[in-house]
C-alpha cells in the first residue's frame, strides 16, 4: 500500500514506510462469560490492510464471542511491508522464534510489489517476487510448529480485474507450500457483486473500511476455527491504531467495528460462503493470469492533411497523479515533420514540461516519438505511439526501467488528442 500521492514517490524501491505497527490483542477481561479452556496464539505479518481498524483485535473478539479457544495475536506491519520486507527484518524472524505461535497469518503488499502500473493505477502483474518469499516463510513457520496462513486480500477498488490474479498467487502458494488460505478476496468480490451498497473500502479505494476489516476477520475465523461466523457480534471494541504512527494505543479504547446486524450478517455469510467453496475445490482450473496491455488500435492513413496542426488532450499514465493536459504541435515542413509536446501536470505535483520533439516519426499508419526525461517518472524516458482513429489521435505511452535481481518497474498509459479547428461530432 504505498502511501505516495504521486509517482515521484511511488516509484522508489523501499516500499515498507514507516515504523511497524507491532501489537498484541488477547481475552478481555471485562467479559464475565465462560472462558475457554485453551488458547491460540496467532502472529499477524502484513501491512496496513492488517493494521487498519486493528484486524488483530476483531479476530481475537470474535473468536471469544463465538465461544472457541482464547486467542492471543502480534501483529508486525509496517505500510507498504511486503514479504519480502518481513523476511529481511531480523526483528521478525526474532519475534517469531521467542515466543510459541499456532498460526502465522501472511499477507503481502496489494500489488504484490511488482511495479506495474496502468493508466494512473497500480496492478497485479505476477506473484514472481511474492512466490519465492510465501515458500521461505512457510518453511521456517512449519519448522518452529506453526501453521502458515495466506490472508488472501483483494483487488484495489478501480481494479476488480485483479482479484483473479490474486486469487491465483495466494492459492497456487498455499498448495504448494501446504498453507492455509483464508480467502477475504474471494468474499469482498462476492459482496461487490452482490451487495453493492454496502461500502468495503476505506475513502481511498485501498484500504479496508470497518466493514471491510469485519469480513476479513470473518473469513479468518472461518479459516483457523472451521466454524460458520453467522451470528457474531457486529460490535467489536478494541485497542486503536494510529494511522499516522502505524502503531496500536494500547492506553486507548476505540470501537472498531460498529455494523448493522443485517450488514454484519451479509459479511459472515460471504466469508463462510467463500471458505467453505475453496476448501471443496481443487482448484484444477487455476492459472497465472497475464497483466492487463493497453494496445495501439490499426488507424487510418496518415497525410499532411489529416495530421498537420494542434492536437489536444489527456494522457492517463503517472500513477497517484491522475489526467494530465497534453498539447501536441503537428507541422510538416519541407519532407520533414517536426513536433512540440507540452505537458501541464495537476497543481502539486510537477513542473510544466514543454520540449521539442527530436525523434519523432510519422509512418502510413502510426506515430511514435518520445519525452526524453520525464519528471512524472524519475526522469525516465517515456516512448509514445499512436493512430489516427476517426477524429481522433490515440495511443500509449510506455516507460521501463530495470530493477537488479527484481522484475523491472513498468509504467503504461492511454492518451487521446483532437485537432484543434476540426468539428467534434
Amino acid at each position: 500500500m504505498s502511501k505516495a500521492p504521486i509517482l515521484g514517490a511511488v516509484l522508489t524501491i523501499a516500499m515498507a514506510l514507516g515504523s511497524p505497527a507491532v501489537g498484541r490483542t488477547g481475552a478481555n477481561p471485562a467479559n464475565t462469560g465462560a472462558r475457554p479452556s485453551c488458547t491460540v496464539r496467532i502472529l499477524f505479518l502484513g501491512n496496513s490492510y492488517t493494521y487498519f481498524n486493528d484486524l488483530p483485535a476483531v479476530v481475537s473478539e470474535l473468536a471469544k464471542a463465538g465461544g472457541q479457544c482464547a486467542v492471543e495475536t502480534r501483529m508486525i506491519a509496517p505500510g507498504g511491508a511486503q514479504l519480502k520486507d518481513h523476511w529481511g527484518a531480523a526483528e521478525t524472524h526474532a519475534t517469531l522464534r521467542a515466543e510459541k505461535w499456532d498460526y502465522v497469518v501472511l499477507q503481502d503488499q496489494s500489488s504484490l510489489g511488482v511495479g506495474y502500473y496502468l493508466d494512473g493505477n497500480p496492478r497485479v502483474a505476477s506473484d514472481a517476487l511474492f512466490l519465492p518469499y510465501a515458500r521461505k516463510w512457510a518453511k521456517e513457520i512449519r519448522q518452529l510448529g506453526a501453521q502458515p496462513v495466506f490472508y488472501l486480500t483483494w483487488s484495489r477498488k478501480a481494479t476488480p480485474d485483479d482479484q483473479a490474479a490474486l486469487n491465483y498467487a495466494y492459492i497456487h502458494a498455499a498448495k504448494e507450500t501446504g498453507g492455509l488460505v483464508a480467502p477475504v478476496g474471494i468474499a469482498w468480490r462476492q459482496v461487490r457483486e452482490r451487495n453493492p451498497a454496502l461500502e468495503l473500502y476505506y475513502k481511498d479505494g485501498t484500504h479496508p473500511s470497518p466493514g471491510g476489516t469485519y469480513l476479513a476477520a470473518c473469513a479468518i475465523y472461518a479459516t483457523i476455527f472451521r466454524r460458520d461466523p453467522s451470528g457474531l457480534p457486529p460490535h467489536i471494541v478494541g485497542v486503536p491504531v494510529n494511522l499516522e504512527t502505524e502503531k496500536p494505543e494500547p492506553d486507548k479504547t476505540a470501537v472498531l467495528i460498529d455494523l448493522p446486524a443485517s450488514d454484519a450478517a451479509i459479511l459472515q455469510r460471504a466469508a463462510w460462503r467463500s471458505w467453505t467453496a475453496q476448501t471443496r475445490s481443487d482448484h484444477r482450473s487455476l492459472r497465472p493470469v497475464s497483466p492487463p496491455k493497453p494496445i495501439v488500435a490499426p488507424g487510418q492513413p496518415l497525410s499532411p492533411a489529416s495530421l498537420d496542426g494542434t492536437w489536444r488532450g489527456q494522457l492517463l499514465f503517472y500513477p497517484g497523479v491522475g489526467p494530465v493536459e497534453v498539447v501536441l504541435k503537428l507541422q510538416r515542413a519541407d519532407t520533414a515533420w517536426r513536433g512540440r509536446l507540452d505537458i501541464d501536470y495537476p497543481p502539486n505535483t510537477f513542473a510544466a514540461e514543454s520540449f521539442d520533439l527530436g525523434d519523432l516519426q510519422v509512418g502510413q499508419r502510426e506515430i511514435t516519438f518520445s519525452d526524453p526525461k520525464s519528471a512524472g517518472v524519475n526522469n525516465w524516458r517515456i516512448d509514445f505511439r499512436g493512430s489516427l482513429n476517426g477524429s481522433e489521435l490515440k495511443g500509449i505511452a510506455t516507460t521501463v526501467s530495470e530493477r537488479k535481481d527484481e522484475p523491472p518497474i513498468v509504467v503504461l498509459g492511454d492518451w487521446s488528442l483532437r485537432r484543434d479547428g476540426v468539428a467534434h461530432p
